[in-house]
């Protein structure tokens, strides 16, 4: 977390990525961080029970919304 808002604050396009459980904290973390914008992409919680198809099947569902959030077109 604290290295996105390094990057932001370099002026690196960057996005956070954290499961549902940590939304609200790095919501808090970017906003004490004086980064309250800071781009944040909520993958499902649970993720580290599951099999290895489900979670490939959630870095392709949630690869083109981090593109986006990079400002990358697809």
């Amino acid at each position: 977390m604290l290295s996105t808002v390094k990057l932001e604050a370099r002026g690196l396009p960057a996005v956070a990525v954290v499961t549902g459980v940590f939304e609200d904290l790095a919501g808090r973390m970017a906003a004490h961080n004086h980064r309250p914008d800071l781009k944040i992409l909520v993958l499902p919680y649970p993720i580290e029970d599951k099999p290895a198809d489900d979670v490939r099947e959630i870095a392709r569902a949630y690869y083109p919304k981090l593109l986006d959030a990079l400002g990358v077109q697809s």
